[in-house]
């Protein structure tokens, strides 16, 4: 499963961080970065430390994604073992979390509210799961096994 995030972000936490980071520990500018910070007129350093913030995040927030992303692939076997998530993608911009499935040749995605995941992830609100469960009801139907009669 990949695992990807469009956009950037930092909370206080990665900003606080990122402040009391020694300046060495944290990687340089490129000629790109070192041109927008002068465009934007803010220090090399303070540009580095809010790049190194935005990373900071980047790297915390894949793993939560991946984290939920292998819940949720578990609950699409339950569903229907023929279906499984080949890439969870959270686009900062929109707010939303595409999911990428696959059955067979055929791949399809539907998305998710990122505070919707986000509430189900940090509060393990049964009304988020609720609300989830009723995504894969529409986009992952339960299998349903034929009975001999």
């Amino acid at each position: 499963m990949e695992v990807f995030v469009r956009g950037s972000r930092s909370s206080a936490q990665e900003w606080a961080r990122a402040h009391s980071t020694p300046l060495s520990e944290i990687p340089p500018l490129n000629d790109n970065q070192k041109a927008e910070a002068q465009r934007g007129n803010i220090s090399e350093e303070e540009f580095a430390r809010i790049a190194y913030a935005e990373h900071l995040w980047q790297q915390k927030i894949l793993q939560k994604i991946l984290r939920f992303g292998r819940w949720l692939n578990g609950k699409v076997a339950e569903r229907n073992p023929g279906v499984q998530i080949v890439r969870v993608q959270l686009d900062t911009l929109s707010g939303r979390i595409v999911i990428a499935l696959s059955e067979g040749d055929e791949t399809f995605d539907f998305e998710m509210d990122e505070d919707l995941v986000e509430k189900f992830l940090t509060t393990g609100s049964s009304e988020s799961e609720n609300s989830i469960f009723r995504l894969l009801d529409v986009y992952v139907p339960r299998e349903q096994i034929a009975k001999a009669s």
